[in-house]
């Protein structure tokens, strides 16, 4: 298992080279101390999770390899099971675990967090506004895998005005692989966005007394507005999505509907000529032209004839636009 620790001192993130009493730094409420959890063994993280005195369910639900998206609180502990950032390739997006009391915080990372990584740089460089207490960095790591879902929606915006593009200018040209492809990224967005917001309510919900101060609680609700105009946003583009399709699939019947009024039009210029060859061909006394030098050029140019009068009338009442 690896791990790293965090104090929290004068408004700054410092990380601490030596893990020696880290039973007893967890257990003082007057240093704010933060535990990053990665790579964990199962047996390890619950050897680690059942020194701190934390409710069993919460340790079950740390440990467990599935997603269970939620908010776990018990006394002035609460676990925050988050869904991470979105990844297209992957059938099933990381999550991170969060502990969170008075005084101490626990990130348990299921799979890569990049976006943890990224925040944990710029608070200890001081890129960021001085930290004040633990939910702040809360709202700070959640807000930050936040951004890269935002990101994602970019990408499939614009993936969705390519396909529009292309459409208007050679509907031909797409497939419904493209956007089969597309829709399942929409798809996995969405799940993801609404787990997203179903963490961050039931942190708002939550009676931990870390999170009941309304200067702190205020993050918890800006965490909760994000996430529902991100939700908006991502319903928007499946609706836009929706309609790509309905027209790709009404540039389909109309390329089809095209396909078949020219194969009518060729039967219908055939089956006259058809019958007239049908008729000249019984082999029977009393045809006509049978003993005239230019009979069978004349058959051929009455057909010709009859054929490009059809041409002409079919064109002009717009069979062929």
């Amino acid at each position: 298992m690896q791990m790293k620790l965090y104090f929290l001192n004068s408004g700054v993130l410092q990380e601490q080279t030596s893990f020696e009493g880290w039973q007893e730094i967890a257990a003082k409420t007057n240093q704010v101390s933060w535990f990053d959890i990665y790579q964990a063994d199962p047996q390890e993280l619950r050897d680690f999770l059942e020194k701190l005195d934390l409710h069993p369910v919460q340790i079950n639900r740390c440990v467990d390899s599935i997603n269970n998206p939620g908010v776990i609180s018990f006394g002035n502990t609460s676990l925050i099971e988050y869904p991470t950032t979105f990844e297209s390739e992957s059938e099933e997006p990381g999550y991170l675990s969060i502990i969170i009391n008075e005084s101490l915080l626990i990130t348990i990372r299921h799979g890569s967090v990049p976006a943890l990584d990224k925040l944990i740089k710029e608070l200890i460089k001081r890129e960021v506004t001085p930290l004040q207490h633990l939910p702040q960095i809360v709202y700070l790591i959640l807000d930050e895998i936040s951004d890269q879902n935002v990101d994602a929606q970019i990408e499939i915006r614009d993936q969705i005005l390519h396909i529009s593009k292309n459409m208007a200018d050679n509907p031909a040209s797409l497939n419904s692989g493209d956007l089969s492809r597309l829709r399942w990224k929409v798809d996995k967005l969405v799940g993801l966005l609404e787990n997203q917001l179903y963490c961050v309510s039931g942190l708002e919900a939550s009676d931990n007394k870390a999170l009941q101060e309304s200067h702190r609680k205020a993050y918890i609700q800006d965490l909760v507005s994000e996430a529902d105009i991100a939700q908006q946003g991502i319903y928007r583009l499946e609706d836009r999505l929706n309609n790509l399709y309905s027209d790709y699939q009404m540039a389909g019947n109309d390329r089809v509907e095209k396909h078949l009024r020219v194969l009518t039009i060729v039967s219908a210029i055939t089956l006259p000529l058809g019958l007239i060859a049908g008729l000249l061909g019984m082999n029977v006394g009393g045809l006509p032209g049978t003993s005239f030098q230019y009979g069978f050029l004349v058959v051929v140019v009455i057909m010709l004839l009859i054929g490009l009068a059809q041409y002409l009338y079919f064109k002009r009442h717009g069979w062929f636009d």
